[in-house]
């Protein structure tokens, strides 16, 4: 069971990390009207797009932790 929690932990860490991954691309390169663009921008086009999607990762990783957490506390080796 331990394995199971640890295995589940691990692919929250790659799901919230390939959400930031994704979050930082709509910050930066989303326009106003919706589309992409290829120019960088420095201030967010559409911020609570991007808000909620970087709420979502966060999500994602502490759901990470804590199914570490629980492989580790309550199934010993």
């Amino acid at each position: 069971m331990r394995k199971k929690w640890n295995t589940l932990g691990w692919i929250s860490l790659i799901l919230a990390l390939a959400i930031f991954a994704f979050t930082f691309y709509l910050f930066h390169y989303l326009s106003p009207d919706g589309g992409f663009t290829t120019v960088f921008q420095e201030e967010a086009a559409k911020p609570f797009v991007t808000l909620l999607f970087g709420v979502w990762g966060t999500l994602f990783l502490f759901a990470s932790v804590m199914c570490a957490l629980v492989g580790q506390i309550f199934y010993k080796k």
